[in-house]
């Protein structure tokens, strides 16, 4: 029996393509190495922008400042090692007249605006609202319990226990982002936006007012 043996011009091919497969995997590796470095910068990126994001909530970027103000000077004040090192110390001072200077912006915008807190009425709610140029602002610690279609509201209403709501006032702001934490909402333009003094959370499947919030100077 004659045994099949593939001519020389196939075994040269063969071998160009072994070593040229394995210069291929070579560049894919080197391809994916940077891939996943330039995904990992992005991702720094990301989190510094997702702060900055956050940062433009009043109500966030008060906390935000205040805190990251006085997690600096306590290095200082506990005599840590960073704060003895001249270069880190000069980073710690800039973080901290950072974050005093995010703090008095953000009040600053706040005092323009109308404050209040929410009040539970027929489910549990708490956290700070704020309404300013045509915004509303959740604080961080908002938490209210979740519902089958629980929507953001504004409202001309002081108490909405007073009347049928939605009034033919309210404003509908959309779904509620999310039960927990720091929000922003659209509010459109208003002749007179300081007569809408009342924000509420309100599910429109089961027409039930959850909390609300009376907003002021």
């Amino acid at each position: 029996m004659k045994i099949f043996s593939p001519p020389k011009k196939y075994l040269a091919k063969r071998a160009d393509y072994h070593k040229n497969g394995v210069t291929m995997r070579f560049t894919s590796l080197v391809f994916a190495i940077g891939i996943c470095l330039t995904l990992g910068a992005c991702t720094q990126n990301g989190s510094r922008t997702s702060i900055n994001q956050q940062n433009k909530n009043p109500l966030t970027a008060s906390r935000y400042g205040d805190e990251l103000a006085d997690a600096m000077a306590n290095l200082v004040i506990q005599d840590d090692p960073a704060a003895k090192d001249p270069a880190l110390r000069n980073i710690i001072d800039a973080e901290i007249a950072r974050g005093k200077k995010l703090g008095i912006d953000a009040r600053a915008v706040q005092a323009e605006g109308m404050k209040g807190f929410l009040i539970p009425l027929k489910e549990e709610a708490q956290g700070n609202v704020l309404y300013v140029d045509d915004s509303l602002y959740l604080s961080s610690d908002f938490i209210t319990k979740p519902g089958p279609d629980l929507h953001a509201f504004m409202t001309t209403a002081v108490d909405p226990r007073d009347t049928v709501f939605p009034d033919k006032t309210a404003l509908d702001l959309g779904t509620v982002q999310s039960v927990y934490g720091a929000q922003i909402y659209a509010v459109p333009a208003q002749d007179n936006p300081a007569l809408y003094r009342t924000f509420i959370l309100f599910d429109v499947k089961l027409k039930r007012i959850y909390s609300f919030a009376q907003l002021s100077k």
